[in-house]
């Protein structure tokens, strides 16, 4: 610790259950809302746009884009709550500032914050499953082992959200982060279409963002039980999560000292 002062701790717990305590206090009327967004998104697209799609592979539509949903939701909720939620601790309310003031190193904080926008997003993405199990969508029990999966991709995207949050200086700067950055990925990772077929340099950005490979590996165990190429996808999505992890460290580290 010594050689690395904002190197995070056991401690980054501790900022984990602030959160928690404060999240409980408007808990229920976030649940009713991802509840009602979830299914609105499943009978729109699944359902609605679904009849006009002919079967993937030999599933329906629904079926394709539930697991594609759920790795969304995972990716939006880590990545709102990292932006506009982390930029108002950071430098609204100044709880970072405050933080500070505890025996708390800035990784502490940094990894405490990241654990809970995972925490968060893996909730909503538990919603998201319990909808689709609902509408009978799920084709394997091993759709449970998304949920683990989902908690380190949404680990990643609130870490490379962080980032951008440590370089804002200004809410309007998330315009340009997500229009550049999420909703481009958003579309070309195989999350609502197929990527096949499509010109190869899409095929071959696709292939580049980290969100394809967590598509792919919740596709595969929610319709079929097994991932082809896991290990690669699996390693491709844990480089991605320590690399953001570490460049939010040394950003926000930098922008506390400002």
């Amino acid at each position: 610790m010594m050689l690395f002062p904002q190197a995070p701790s056991h401690r980054a717990f501790r900022v984990w259950v602030r959160h928690l305590v404060y999240y409980r206090s408007f808990y229920l009327a976030e649940w009713a809302g991802n509840l009602g967004e979830h299914i609105l998104w499943l009978v729109a697209f699944g359902y609605g746009l679904g009849r006009l799609v002919p079967n993937l592979d030999g599933i329906s539509y629904a079926q394709f884009i539930g697991p594609g949903l759920m790795v969304s939701v995972a990716m939006w909720n880590a990545t709102y709550e990292s932006t506009y939620g982390a930029y108002s601790r950071m430098r609204i309310q100044n709880v970072y500032e405050s933080m500070l003031m505890a025996p708390l190193t800035v990784g502490d904080i940094v990894l405490g914050d990241l654990l809970w926008c995972a925490s968060r997003a893996l909730i909503g993405s538990t919603l998201m499953l319990v909808v689709l199990s609902l509408f009978g969508l799920v084709g394997s029990l091993w759709a449970v082992a998304i949920l683990p999966i989902l908690f380190i991709e949404a680990v990643m995207f609130a870490a490379l959200g962080l980032i951008a949050t440590s370089l804002a200086h200004s809410f309007s700067f998330f315009n340009f982060y997500f229009s550049a950055i999420v909703m481009p990925m958003f579309f070309f990772a195989g999350t609502l279409f197929p990527i096949k077929g499509l010109p190869i340099w899409v095929e071959r950005l696709s292939e580049a963002l980290p969100l394809t490979h967590a598509v792919r590996i919740s596709r595969g165990l929610f319709i079929y039980g097994h991932v082809e190429n896991f290990i690669w996808h699996f390693s491709f999505l844990l480089g991605f999560t320590f690399l953001f992890l570490t460049v939010a460290c040394v950003l926000v580290s930098r922008r506390m000292v400002e």
